[in-house]
């Protein structure tokens, strides 16, 4: 199939920060499609990142934290993402319009950008075209939701 898959194959590393940073780095999204998965891991690595040496173990809630994303990472390989953005037996396209999204919490936040396409009989199809997901820094941030519209911002101008 003319799909995106994730093939996620987890080597053992040690619980430590340097462990956890290299199983983080070692997945491979550049087009954002897992980005929320990959955000939980990096939201776990800087909630150590200042509690921590580099190859201090970790313990207690954020081991459990730890081991409970990782083993849900293998999940991951049912992920089937098609890379065409016209569905077959669409209509000629009529309009095309490029959505983007953004939100923003405290610990976290993201944006998606969407390809919305309507054919001459009307039909719309909404397919994912690309999505950023990062920490929230640890210093207050006065806005989160403009950063996030800030990043928003910056992707679309780049798919356009």
């Amino acid at each position: 199939s003319d799909a995106f898959k994730f093939r996620i194959e987890l080597k053992d590393k040690p619980c430590t920060r340097r462990g956890i940073l290299a199983t983080i780095s070692a997945i491979m999204d550049s087009l954002g499609l897992i980005a929320p998965v990959v955000l939980v891991g990096k939201q776990i690595l800087q909630e150590i990142c200042y509690g921590k040496g580099w190859d201090e173990p970790i313990d207690g809630e954020v081991l459990a934290n730890w081991e409970r994303w990782r083993s849900q990472l293998p999940l991951r390989k049912q992920l089937d993402i098609t890379r065409k953005f016209k569905r077959l037996h669409f209509g000629r396209i009529v309009t095309a319009q490029l959505h983007n999204m953004s939100d923003a919490s405290q610990t976290g936040y993201g944006q998606c950008s969407y390809l919305r396409l309507v054919d001459e009989n009307c039909r719309i199809h909404c397919s994912l075209v690309l999505g950023k997901a990062r920490v929230a820094p640890l210093r207050s941030v006065t806005i989160p939701r403009l950063t996030a519209a800030t990043v928003s911002g910056r992707v679309a101008n780049v798919l356009k």
